[in-house]
């Protein structure tokens, strides 16, 4: 009975040794299909994998170095989405909406580097940019898909 009680303390002991291990870069919701969570890299690649989807944008990685960045992209929604890459200073989420629903892409402050055009659910689509450093958004700019959580952080690196 003692040696039981050895071995438990030990496994008590481990498991917040066992809690501690993160994710890997393998662990991406782009690697585990349409049901996953968002993806939060915090890597640095220039070969972006993810999707989009009601209402949400993940990506493998949140950060790339300048030059060519090529980003993958597949449709798991139910609807038509797009994926615009977008240079700004503004806190993502906080670009202002106009009265069409979505954020006019020409305002000042706002830089609509390159897209993929609106896309069929179950398609993916490519498209490789090449970036400077600083801060963007990844977004879809559908009327109502960007009040209601279609974007996400993104940096480019020196």
């Amino acid at each position: 009975m003692r040696r039981n009680g050895l071995i438990l303390s030990v496994v008590i002991a481990l498991l917040p040794l066992a809690s501690a291990c993160g994710p890997d870069k393998n662990d991406h919701a782009d690697a585990a299909g349409p049901d996953s969570p968002p993806a939060v890299g915090n890597t640095v690649d220039n070969k972006i994998t993810g999707d989009v989807r009601e209402y949400r944008v993940s990506v493998s990685d949140l950060k790339a170095r300048a030059g060519d960045v090529t980003y993958t992209i597949t449709n798991y929604g139910t609807i038509v989405h797009e994926f615009l890459v977008v240079k700004t200073d503004i806190a993502p989420g906080q670009i202002p909406i106009g009265p069409e629903n979505k954020f006019d892409e020409e305002q000042d402050g706002i830089d609509v580097v390159d897209e993929i055009s609106e896309f069929e659910p179950d398609t993916t689509g490519n498209v490789t940019i090449n970036l400077e450093p600083g801060k963007y958004q990844l977004v879809c700019n559908i009327p109502g898909h960007y009040a209601q959580g279609m974007y996400v952080a993104f940096e480019v690196v020196g």
